[in-house]
């Protein structure tokens, strides 16, 4: 028996009881989310590698297929020659809406309760004359309607929404605090609005933070405890996994590398309508590049790079120098190991001749510790689209199962 001491006069006994329940708690929480990363195990399996008694696995699992949070298959062989039912998550509990509103038409994914995507809807173009929040909410509905059909009009049970913006978002209130390259983002109260739809929990995250969250969780480096994700398209932010979590800042505005100073040129420079890096090394950047010359296309300025004609070669030069100046910056501040990088930049032709392994060839040379790895998200255009589903996931269930290894 514990006695905490009150601070007033009264006291609180704790029991043996509670502690008991409390740690089966704590044992139901790790053993979900085990699961959740794992996919699916024995129990001799879940105990063997959490360190936990048999008769604590069963409570807990038994607990967890009572409450529908995971099923149990027939028996099948193991490594030991013996037979063992496997315990995973229960994917038809619900679905999860992931929305990538930095995908130009915005992009939206449907997944069951494991995580697994099972459909992908692209929007239309928006058009002329309706609100971006209408535009929104007709998309949302779309891709569920498509969803239904795959389903062969299985109702789709919707559990929560994650929205991805290209915006800094206030980490304590979720709402869109600033969006400096996307005014009717910046215009509209997307939580509101798409709350007023669908009564479900909906969660918004800069766009850069679900990107990293995608590929920490998802990707083939998935669970490394210090991660800095790059992403480059119109703007330029980052998304900052550190000892094992996510980290946003005081107000959320962590990894806007987008406003880094890559120069003593730079002091001054009115960011009001994009940051100096944004300027120099984005696809606002080439846009801007582009448009001086009627006859020059993005892809037609990259193949001119790549042919080492100037001044194209020189422009995609310069851009490389910018990046690995901020990039060797960050890296020197947060000690990450592993840097990823992705965005629609990534998708031009000749991108890892005239991008990445400049990038990466400057940063060694530069950057005066162990070398770290740098390289391409593995999850391609999709790793936003999965960082929102993993990211409502994980807020939905953080409350009840907040306890992992």
């Amino acid at each position: 028996m514990t006695r905490n001491q009150m601070p007033s006069h009264r006291s609180l006994t704790v029991t043996d009881t509670v502690n008991a329940n409390l740690q089966n708690r704590i044992n139901i929480s790790i053993i979900f989310n085990y699961l959740r990363g794992q996919g699916s195990a024995y129990r001799a399996q879940i105990a063997r590698d959490l360190g936990l008694s048999a008769p604590a696995v069963s409570r807990a699992v038994e607990k967890l297929r009572n409450d529908r949070y995971v099923i149990e298959s027939e028996r099948r062989p193991v490594e030991n020659g013996k037979r063992a039912a496997h315990i995973s998550i229960n994917a038809g509990r619900g679905y999860v809406v992931g929305v990538d509103l930095l995908a130009d038409p915005l992009s939206i994914a449907v997944s069951d309760f494991s995580g697994t995507i099972l459909s992908s809807y692209t929007g239309t173009t928006k058009p002329e004359g309706m609100s971006f929040a209408d535009y929104l909410l007709h998309s949302i509905d779309a891709s569920l309607e498509d969803s239904r059909r795959k389903a062969s009009g299985h109702e789709v049970k919707v559990l929560a929404i994650g929205i991805g913006v290209p915006a800094v978002i206030d980490p304590r209130t979720g709402m869109v605090l600033r969006a400096s390259l996307y005014d009717e983002i910046a215009q509209t109260n997307v939580r509101a609005e798409v709350q007023a739809r669908f009564p479900v929990p909906i969660y918004l995250e800069n766009i850069a933070n679900l990107a990293a969250i995608g590929e920490w969780k998802r990707g083939v480096n998935r669970n490394v405890r210090n991660m800095l994700f790059i992403e480059i398209g119109n703007g330029i932010g980052a998304g900052i996994i550190l000892d094992g979590n996510l980290y946003r800042g005081s107000d959320g505005s962590a990894g806007e590398m987008g406003y880094s100073l890559t120069g003593l040129d730079a002091l001054g420079f009115d960011s009001s309508a994009k940051g100096f890096l944004e300027s120099r090394a984005s696809m606002t950047a080439i846009s801007n590049r582009v448009a001086k010359d009627e006859y020059l296309s993005a892809a037609a300025l990259c193949e001119a790079a790549h042919a080492g004609r100037e001044p194209a070669s020189g422009f995609v030069r310069e851009m490389v120098r910018h990046l690995a100046v901020s990039t060797v910056n960050a890296m020197l501040l947060l000690n990450p190991e592993l840097v990823v990088v992705g965005g629609s930049i990534f998708e031009l032709p000749f991108a890892d001749e005239l991008l990445l392994q400049p990038l990466i060839s400057d940063v060694e040379k530069s950057y005066p510790f162990s070398p770290v790895k740098i390289q391409r998200t593995s999850l391609g255009a999709k790793v936003n689209i999965i960082g929102a589903v993993q990211f409502a996931l994980d807020s939905l269930l953080v409350d009840e199962y907040p306890y992992r290894l």
